[in-house]
């Protein structure tokens, strides 16, 4: 069993990306795939979207899988494991979670599953100003990430785009960047190169 961590600010495109992840993993790929979904709220409209897909889908709700609900996170791969024996566990982190401090979770007292994958989704329409508001946050996530997805690239040009990817690159990340816009539909062939490598799909 292995997991799929995915970050990103709020509206960034976690859940859009993920159903098209999910089902392309179980489709083309024959994977048995469950999904955590972690809110900070109470109520979040996101996990009945991805079980109306047909994923089982576990809710962690009441606050953050990189601070107060770490327990929480470690205790639900243990019980998808028991309970379905999946290929895949993709866990869909709070746009306010702390992607470093949930691998650190992982690392220290995650159990039964083999590696961690992590994508994180950065809103191309709102990155300028997120990250005028909180860079050392927003260059982190991107930092830890395995691969960076540039998501709404249809909302901004393609000079805009560039400086992005090259901020996230001058910010020390060695992440692979890729693009795309998911609300569109995410290409198949860029699904199959994210699953291309053995550490993803």
């Amino acid at each position: 069993m292995n997991i799929i961590l995915t970050g990103g600010f709020l509206g960034s495109g976690k859940t859009t990306f993920i159903r098209q992840l999910a089902r392309f993993m179980v489709k083309q790929k024959g994977k048995n795939v469950v999904i955590i979904e972690n809110e900070a709220g109470e109520v979040s409209i996101d996990d009945k979207l991805l079980s109306l897909d047909g994923f089982q889908v576990k809710e962690i709700y009441g606050g953050c899988i990189c601070c107060q609900l770490t327990a929480e996170l470690t205790v639900a791969i243990g019980q998808i494991k028991q309970q379905y024996d999946p290929s895949w566990i993709i866990v869909e982190a709070s746009g306010l979670a702390k992607i470093p401090s949930v691998l650190d979770t992982l690392e220290k007292y995650g159990k039964g599953f083999e590696s961690v994958y992590t994508i994180v989704l950065a809103d191309a329409e709102r990155w300028e100003e997120l990250v005028e508001i909180m860079p050392d946050f927003m260059f982190s996530q991107t930092a830890a990430a395995d691969l960076v997805l540039v998501n709404k690239i249809d909302k901004v040009s393609a000079d805009k785009l560039k400086g992005i990817e090259a901020k996230i690159k001058d910010s020390g990340s060695h992440s692979r960047i890729m693009s795309m816009s998911a609300a569109k539909g995410v290409p198949e062939a860029l699904l199959r190169e994210v699953c291309s490598d053995e550490s993803s799909c």
